[in-house]
C-alpha cells in the first residue's frame, strides 16, 4: 500500500546563486542575483509500506525492505489554483539522507530564513535559493524537514545496527 501527503506552501521564491568568486579584482561588481519564480511550492510526501515479507525473518535484507519507506519530491508550481497548473521545475526523488543533504540545507549568514537547493534539470545540477516569503509557512516548512531528517537519519541507523 502507498500513500501520499501534499504539503502546499503558495508564496514562495526560487533565486539564482551566483558563483563563487575567486578573486575579487576580476569583477569589479557582485553578480546580480535573479529572482526566477514566484509561485506554489508542493512537496509530496510518499510512504511505501512493504508488500510481502519472506518467512526468513533473520535475513538483514527482508528486515531492511520489511520497513517502511519515505520519498520526497518537491514541485515548483505557477497557477496551483487553476485547472491547469503550469510545473516550473521539481527535484528529484528523495529517499534517503544523502539525497535529502545534497539537496536541502539552511542558507548560512541570512537575515531572513532560505534554502540552498540543488535541482537537477536536463542532467544539469543547477543550485537555487529557496525563500519561503510567508513565515507561518517558513516555520511549517522548517518542521517539515526537521521530521523528514530525523525520519531518514532514523532509517539509517536502523539499516546499519
Amino acid at each position: 500500500m502507498n500513500s501520499q501527503l501534499r504539503h502546499v506552501f503558495k508564496d514562495t521564491s526560487l533565486f539564482t546563486v551566483p558563483p563563487p568568486l575567486k578573486d575579487d579584482t576580476i569583477l569589479t561588481e557582485r553578480p546580480i542575483i535573479q529572482e526566477i519564480f514566484n509561485g506554489t511550492l508542493v512537496i509530496k510526501e510518499f510512504l511505501t509500506s512493504p508488500t510481502s515479507t519472506n518467512d526468513n525473518a533473520d535475513d538483514e535484507l527482508n528486515y531492511s525492505m520489511a520497513m517502511p519507506r519515505s520519498s520526497l519530491l518537491f514541485e515548483f508550481v505557477y497557477d496551483f489554483n487553476s485547472d491547469s497548473p503550469i510545473e516550473f521545475c521539481n527535484s528529484n526523488v528523495i529517499d534517503n539522507l544523502h539525497k535529502f543533504r545534497e539537496f536541502i540545507r539552511e542558507s548560512e549568514g541570512e537575515a531572513s530564513l532560505s534554502y540552498d537547493i540543488m535541482v537537477e534539470i536536463m542532467n544539469m545540477r543547477i543550485p537555487l535559493t529557496l525563500k519561503i516569503n510567508d513565515e507561518l509557512d517558513n516555520r511549517k516548512v522548517k518542521d517539515l524537514l526537521v521530521r523528514l531528517k530525523d525520519e531518514f537519519e532514523l532509517i539509517e541507523d536502523m539499516y546499519y545496527m
